[in-house]
Formats: structure tokens, sequence, C-alpha cells
């Protein structure tokens, strides 16, 4: 009896001492207030690997997913091809929001499509597609657009539809490259100070971020 009233007296103890430099924690900065985070999700490929996709000339489409982790394996990561359910359709492209709040208005993030090896146009060989199917649009500045409702964190998917035989690889960023210094070597430790490139989206009610490892690491989709 003695030594359960005694582990009963330590955990309180404990359990006083671990929440107690909590309650005077801040609420946080001000300004930061309505600042949120969108990236790609990484999972099953690696932290240091591009999101590989590759749509083929008989339009099997397909994902590279890395399938060991363990940093003691010696020799090359193993990796193995997911085919995608759809022909001609990449398997979904993930985005990530981070947010901890509810607000009442709705968020808006930006993704853009790049041309990495060749030139492929938009709507005319591919298309971007919600996960559902529906055609997304790019603005007059290049960007397609995606809405978190009430700001909520969440992840959403995107799809590109392969339309022609023309070949070539495409980069699919969070991040739009003509905010960046001419030169990309300068972005390899960014410091503090180029923070405010890295915006996503900014209206008058709250900025979208991405990272760095995002414009470093995109996803890559090679037509075949």
């Amino acid at each position: 009896m003695k030594n359960i009233i005694k582990y009963i007296c330590v955990l309180i103890i404990l359990l006083n001492a671990g929440c107690h430099p909590y309650s005077d924690w801040p609420d946080g900065i001000a300004e930061l207030e309505h600042t949120y985070y969108v990236s790609n999700v990484k999972t099953g490929n690696g932290t240091e690997q591009n999101l590989q996709h590759e749509i083929a000339a008989d339009g099997t489409a397909t994902f590279m997913e890395r399938i060991h982790y363990n940093p003691s394996v010696t020799g090359a990561p193993a990796f193995i091809w997911i085919e995608s359910n759809e022909p001609w359709v990449t398997c979904p492209i993930t985005l990530r929001f981070i947010s901890e709040r509810v607000r009442k208005y709705d968020a808006v993030s930006c993704l853009w499509i790049e041309n990495r090896v060749g030139v492929l146009t938009p709507g005319v060989d591919y298309q971007v597609l919600t996960e559902s199917g529906i055609q997304l649009t790019p603005n007059a500045q290049g960007a397609y657009s995606i809405t978190w409702p009430e700001a909520k964190k969440g992840q959403q998917s995107i799809k590109i539809r392969r339309l022609t035989d023309k070949t070539g690889e495409l980069r699919v960023m969070t991040l739009d490259r003509s905010r960046f210094a001419p030169d990309p070597a300068v972005w390899t430790n960014p410091s503090r100070a180029e923070l405010d490139h890295f915006i996503n989206n900014e209206t008058s009610e709250y900025t979208v971020k991405s990272f760095w490892h995002d414009y470093n690491f995109p996803v890559m989709i090679t037509f075949q």
C-alpha cells in the first residue's frame, strides 16, 4: 500500500513538473498568425529524392517508390514502380496544407508546372486534373490554384494527363521560379533574409509559404 501511495505521489509531481513550463507559453507572433505552408508529400520516396513519375508511349503511367530506408544498408536504395489505375494519367501527386487554425476565409495555394526537358504545352500536350478528374486551368501567370476550405490542414492531390505522343519532362513546383535570383546556386543554403522568396501565395488576409526542399527536389514527370 505504501508503495502504491509513493508511486501516485511521484506521478503527480512529474505531471505538475511536465505541464508547468507550457502554462506560461505566449500565444505566438501576431504577424505570423495567418501564415500557412504547403508542400509536396514525400512519403514513399525518401526525403532527398525527386518524386519521379513516368508516362510511357503506350499510356502506361508509373510512380517510383522507394522500398527500403535503412541507412546501414549498403549499395543503392531499392525502388519499385507503382502503376497508375488510369492509362495516360499519373498516380496522384499529393500536396499537404499545414495549418493549425480554422478560419472564416478559404486559403488558396498555387503550383507551377515547368518544362525541364523539351517543350510540352499545357492544354495541348497535357492537362492538370484534380484527384476527381476535374481539369484545372492556370491563371495569366501560369499558376494553378488549389483551395483549402476554411484554411484547415489537409491533403489534396492532382494528376497529369498526357494528351499527345510528344516526349519531354515536366517539373511540378510549389514555388514560382521567377521570384528567385538568376543563379540557382545561391539557393543551396538560403539565409533568413531570403525567406520572402518562399512565398507561395499572399493576400491581404493570409500568406502561404513553401519550402526550399520542394524547390530543390520537385516532382518530376517524364513523357517517354
